[in-house]
């Protein structure tokens, strides 16, 4: 037992270090107005090839915005999103404002017991989108900007809609209101319409009553929201028309649009005034094909230009729908306090439009073949691994040449991770070419490894899992520039994770370098000094907020690398083993969070979550688990993955037992790396149950226990019996004892 507890002792070394900030603030001033003006349904093209907003663009802070919300996908949530500085939840009814009358003014106390002054913009339906919220994953706080800036004394209005003869489509409302629902000035009805037979639904928006109210609202109004709505209409009524129609209602709508930007930047006073362009939700083509990151523009007048970023994506160019809200606090001097979102920062640069044109297609291109690509990669992966214990079952059947393609095949399934890491450097490429480079790169790799160690089977898989582990390791120092890139890594759409290392990569690490570690051991034990220096920076690398981020992942690892330290120093695990490594993991976590909290300048996910627990106490623990939890249910239901953990299990519990008595004598001629084995299992177990696609991140991990198993067992004829044995303490890498 004092051996493990020198184990955990150096283990302990992660709650003791610092890490440095990413990145500089921006130091904003304080702006005494905000007009916000929502184009809905559009893109960087369609805003350009207007000459009001190309004027923004060029001399304004553009970005693309992640519009995912709590939830499946809704234009309705996205204006919430946007407003209450969370993923939060609504529906049309959820989402229908009035002008404030003597009716309504009865209905509203009638529901809320409220009174309210009579004028203005209510929705009558608060309660349900309270309701609604309530039993959302992310406890979003409906109206939360709004009571900031009446709370402190700042005017806010509403303008416009997207009603159509159907239904009524106020949802710009839920950017402005206050908790009960309530904007004290504004226009949001019918007057702001004008019955056109020739557009869609035969409304248009009538953009002199808009001008007019205008107006009379800016002089006093902080922060002004005005809902263009015709784009909406053109996308609601999309079904009845022709492709030729719907791109001749288009071209009138953003002329229109044009126009009204013109009449406003005439009279805006920018010294005082910042003008956003918002686009909460993608058309129906462009969600179609993927592109479901929007525009957003800052414009604070011809004072230069470039790209918005925000702590809660780290990337240039790319923010959350999140963090509009508290960027409109911070602008009028408040703090955001409950709310997920990060205040959006400028980066000041020139050819911005070319740049984030750029990037969307790559965001997009890698989002579209991700799904594909690691498809036929996991398919590959079970395929070999059934093939080769089908060989190793039916070994006297299979002739030298046929086992020699089966090594190959194996070495193939563990080499796709580096190269996904890699890709990025060929820059944007089609779906075939991709596949291509994946192959001809995976290929020429397995051949050099292979031919550099042949009938040396465990230096074969040290080469592998080394390259992978230093090439990722290489990457998180550096900013994870190509992590963020690869297929392998995560998806600004999908919006999960935008910095650090995924899942995906975690396990990716959490496997390789278990086996690495174990292969140092079976050369020569000397390296034992050297194994805690390793795993205490494999460690840093993932927790660290500044590099992977990932607590989850830090958890599991804690939990693997504790486990193999205590069995490689000769330790044995008992049941209160885990309970010093848990509590170990606690303080890791813990020292984690407070750099977070006090220390680094930009904030990650996990100080966020601290806040949360910290406000809302044992609930908001509850909360994130269940979310979690339900999450993990999702995944597995729909992920290839979970059938690779599945087919892992299947292959390692009859490689046990066939041939008989086979594995036993691996196991002893390689006792370190059984611990490396079992320290993989460890890490799918642990990562299982802690990260809320925790399937994702075992299934990864168990790639590197089934290959190397299956590749030794292949080859056992090599080592077993033959004094031809590379691994015993003192031989060299030649395979010379």
């Amino acid at each position: 037992m004092k051996v493990s507890k020198i184990a955990i002792l150096i283990l302990t070394m992660v709650l003791f270090t610092t890490c440095i900030s990413y990145g500089n603030e921006v130091k904003e001033n304080n702006k005494e107005k905000i007009i916000m003006v929502v184009i809905n349904r559009v893109d960087f093209l369609d805003l350009y090839a207007m000459d009001q907003s190309r004027l923004l663009i060029d001399h304004g802070y553009i970005g693309l915005m992640n519009t995912k919300v709590s939830g499946g996908n809704s234009q309705y949530k996205a204006y919430a999103t946007i407003g209450w500085g969370t993923r939060s939840e609504a529906t049309r009814t959820s989402s229908i404002f009035s002008d404030v009358d003597d009716e309504v003014v009865k209905i509203f106390e009638r529901r809320t017991g409220t009174t309210i002054d009579n004028k203005g913009v209510i929705n009558l339906n608060i309660n349900q989108l309270i309701q609604q919220n309530q039993k959302g994953d992310f406890n979003s706080l409906p109206g939360i900007l709004g009571d900031y800036l009446l709370n402190e004394g700042l005017e806010v209005a509403v303008m416009g809609n997207s009603d159509t003869t159907e239904n009524l489509h106020r949802e710009v409302g839920l950017i402005a209101m206050n908790s009960k629902g309530y904007i004290p000035h504004g226009d949001i009805g019918r007057k702001n319409l004008l019955e056109d037979p020739t557009r869609p639904f035969g409304l248009k928006t009538d953009y002199n009553h808009l001008y007019s109210s205008f107006l009379g609202l800016y002089p006093h109004i902080n922060l002004l929201v005005i809902e263009t709505g015709d784009m909406n209409r053109l996308e609601a009524y999309r079904e009845n028309l022709s492709q030729q129609q719907y791109n001749q209602h288009k071209e009138m709508i953003l002329r229109d649009i044009d126009l009204f930007l013109e009449k406003l930047m005439a009279i805006v006073d920018f010294s005082n005034t910042s003008l956003m362009l918002v686009t909460p939700y993608p058309s129906d083509d462009a969600g179609e094909y993927g592109e479901r990151l929007t525009p957003l523009v800052l414009y604070d007048g011809d004072k230069g230009g470039g790209f918005i970023t925000s702590d809660t994506t780290r990337r240039k160019g790319i923010i959350g729908n999140i963090d509009v809200a508290p960027y409109i606090l911070k602008e009028f001097g408040l703090e955001a306090e409950n709310m997920t979102g990060k205040f959006i920062e400028k980066i000041p640069d020139e050819d911005n439009i070319e740049y984030i044109l750029s990037l969307n297609n790559r965001v997009v291109n890698t989002s579209k073949m991700r799904y594909r690509v690691l498809y036929s990669f996991a398919l590959y992966e079970m395929l070999a691994s059934v093939i080769a214990l089908l060989a190793i079952i039916f070994k006297g059947k299979i002739r030298d040449p046929f086992k020699e393609l089966i090594n190959l095949l194996l070495l193939a399934t563990i080499i796709p991770p580096f190269v996904f890491l890699i890709l990025p450097v060929f820059g944007y490429q089609t779906i075939i070419n991709t596949y291509l480079l994946l192959i001809a790169l995976s290929t020429i790799m397995v051949i050099i490894i292979y031919r550099l160690s042949r009938y040396k089977p465990l230096l074969s898989i040290a080469i592998a899992t080394s390259i992978t582990m230093i090439g990722l390791s290489i990457d998180i120092i550096t900013g994870q520039n190509f992590i963020k890139q690869s297929i392998m890594g995560y998806d600004p759409i999908i919006g999960a994770r935008y910095y650090g290392i995924g899942n995906e990569y975690a396990g990716i690490l959490l496997g390789c370098s278990l086996i690495a570690i174990s292969i140092l051991m079976e050369i020569n034990k000397k390296f034992k000094f050297i194994i805690p220096v390793i795993v205490f920076i494999l460690i840093l690398l993932m927790g660290v907020p500044t590099l992977g981020a990932n607590v989850g992942a830090t958890i599991t690892a804690i939990f693997a690398y504790g486990f193999i330290l205590i069995k490689l120093y000769g330790g044995t695990i008992q049941p209160k083993t885990w309970i010093y490594i848990l509590l170990l993991a606690v303080g890791a976590i813990t020292t984690l969070a407070l750099i977070d909290l006090l220390i680094v300048e930009k904030s990650s996910h996990l100080a966020g979550a601290i806040k949360d627990i910290i406000e809302g106490g044992p609930s908001e623990i509850v909360r994130i688990i269940t979310r979690k939890v339900s999450m993990n249910i999702r995944v597995m239901g729909v992920t290839i993955w979970s059938r690779v953990l599945l087919i892992a299990i299947g292959v390692l519990t009859v490689i046990f037992y066939k041939p008989v008595g086979l594995f036993r004598r691996i196991a002893d001629a390689f006792p370190s790396m059984v611990v490396g084995w079992s320290g993989i299992l460890v890490a799918c177990v642990v990562g299982f149950l802690v990260n809320d696609s925790g399937v994702v991140t075992a299934a990864m991990a168990a790639i590197y226990l089934t290959t190397s198993i299956l590749y030794l067992v292949l080859n056992a004829s090599l080592f077993i019996g033959s004094t031809n044995n590379l691994f015993k303490e003192g031989c060299d890498l030649t395979g010379k004892e």
